[in-house]
C-alpha cells in the first residue's frame, strides 16, 4: 500500500531545519520550511509577495513558504510537517516485504 503524504504532498521540498539552493538548480513545485524561519532558506534570493504569505525565486517554479510568514502559512506548514513525520514513521515501520508504491 502507498504511504500517505497528506499535506506534505503539497511540497516538492519540505524541511524542518534548513534549505540551501545549489548554484545551478531549477525546482518545480512548492518549497516549505518549518519550524525554522526564512533566514534558514539560503541561495534562493527570495522575494516576498505583497501578503507576506510566501516568497518567490527565479530558482523555483512555485512558491516558497516559511514558518515566520503571514497567516495562514504557519498553520499550513505545521500540518505539512506533521504529515511528513507521520509518513516517515509509517514507511520506516513497514517490513521490507511490503514495498511502498
Amino acid at each position: 500500500t502507498r504511504v500517505e503524504l497528506g499535506g506534505a504532498g503539497d511540497f516538492v521540498i519540505l524541511s524542518k531545519t534548513a534549505i540551501t539552493a545549489a548554484a545551478s538548480c531549477d525546482i518545480t513545485g512548492d518549497v516549505g520550511l518549518s519550524p525554522k524561519t526564512a533566514a534558514a532558506i539560503t541561495g534562493f534570493a527570495l522575494s516576498a509577495d505583497g501578503s507576506n504569505q510566501f516568497s518567490t525565486s527565479v530558482k523555483v517554479s512555485g512558491r516558497v513558504y516559511a514558518a515566520n510568514y503571514a497567516v495562514p502559512t504557519p498553520a499550513k506548514l505545521t500540518t505539512a510537517v506533521s504529515a511528513m513525520e507521520a509518513a516517515y514513521t509509517d514507511a520506516a515501520g513497514r517490513p521490507l516485504s511490503d514495498p511502498a508504491n
